[in-house]
């Protein structure tokens, strides 16, 4: 790491409880906190409050299971919760760092997403869907106005608009993007490796490959739509979701078999090798690390113009920004790529240019600052 700010004065660091449903690197939420703890281990003691662990315990670490009933989001939300108090309490920290809605003790929240303004940007169907917001969204509110809340974490400026809007959150903020491994994801270092890649994802070695990846319902539907006006082009889907009804799509329009859906890959650093653009044409994701990551790969980006990630991309130089209500942008952008194919190979460059210097280094530098900051004012707040 660059810089960890040091203690104060003679007081030691503070102890930090991190608050995260699943200590997971293979989930947003959780490889946020994984690649945090990675970075702050040595410099302070960590107690990691979660439900399931899935990256190893490193030096200076605990971890603590939080029991949960996991039935569905909304037991798993308000079980999560109460189990999280009771750990915090039989073992407190001095500074609590919660994962969006997951703590009530919090001193330091992130923001990952705002129910709120998701159902409005996002609605997802369903009757389970509708009671989830009807509940979740009053008791995110009241957790982002707890009392004990000092200091924002916010991943995007984006979010932090949202929170301030349907919560009305008026204490300080950070905007702090998530970093990206720029070593893990990479352009294929030549031809040979793409061309293993592509036989690994049952992809054409000569066809023009786009990839969607992330939660279908953040724009898998439009990147479909669009792959009619372009008849050479290929797609790779890799995505955890329920794909029944985007594959019934793609037979309504007569592209099944130009599709390939792969599902959920433990690598993804490979899928992004392996294809030429990606496409995701998102109406809403408070940041969208899939963004970062295909940035980081060399690949020209067409991304929803409103996400958190958007706020890196420079319409045209390193990116282009679509506005999914239109498909008509999402087509021109990609018209413009395969128009002029060396363009690809200067946007790709930009973008991996772009995104180097946010790095889980610069994250996690970052964050620690605002420990720095909340526990100046804790120990203010004590001797005062």
């Amino acid at each position: 790491m660059s810089s960890i700010p040091p203690s104060v004065g003679t007081i030691p660091r503070p102890r930090l409880a991190f608050v995260i449903h699943d200590y997971d690197p293979n989930l947003g939420q959780g490889r946020y906190c994984v690649e945090l703890a990675k970075r702050l281990h040595p410099h302070y003691a960590i107690d990691i409050h979660a439900a399931t662990f899935r990256s190893p315990l490193l030096p200076n670490m605990r971890f603590l299971r939080v029991p949960a009933w996991r039935r569905g989001a909304l037991s798993t939300v308000f079980t999560f919760i109460a189990g999280a108090q009771r750990s915090l309490r039989q073992n407190p920290a001095d500074i609590v760092h919660a994962q969006g809605l997951s703590s009530w003790s919090a001193d330091i929240i992130t923001g990952h997403m705002c129910v709120a303004a998701r159902t409005r940007k996002l609605p997802a169907p369903g009757w389970r869907a509708g009671l989830f917001t009807r509940l979740v969204t009053p008791f995110e509110r009241g957790f982002y106005r707890q009392q004990r809340a000092r200091h924002l974490i916010a991943i995007s400026r984006v979010l932090q608009a949202e929170v301030a809007e349907d919560y009305g959150w008026v204490r300080p903020v950070s905007v702090i993007y998530h970093g990206t491994d720029c070593e893990k994801f990479r352009p294929a270092a030549d031809a040979g490796e793409r061309n293993r890649l592509r036989a690994r994802f049952r992809l054409s070695p000569t066809a023009w490959t786009w990839i969607f990846m992330g939660e279908a319902v953040k724009g898998l539907r439009e990147c479909i739509a669009a792959l009619p006006s372009f008849p050479a082009a290929r797609l790779l889907v890799v995505s955890r979701s329920r794909l029944d009804s985007f594959q019934a799509q793609a037979r309504e329009l007569g592209v099944f078999d130009r599709i390939h859906f792969h599902g959920f890959d433990p690598q993804p650093e490979e899928a992004f090798r392996a294809a030429d653009v990606f496409v995701y044409p998102n109406e809403y994701d408070p940041f969208g690390m899939v963004v970062t990551e295909a940035m980081a790969s060399g690949l020209p980006c067409v991304v929803g113009k409103r996400i958190g990630a958007a706020e890196l991309i420079a319409d045209g130089d390193d990116g282009f920004l679509c506005d999914p209500r239109v498909p008509a942008t999402v087509v021109g952008a990609l018209q413009t790529l395969a128009a002029t194919p060396s363009l690809a190979g200067r946007i790709g460059a930009a973008a991996r240019a772009k995104i180097q210097p946010f790095s889980w280094d610069a994250c996690a530098t970052a964050t620690a600052q605002v420990y720095d900051r909340v526990w100046r004012e804790k120990l203010a707040t004590q001797a005062a």
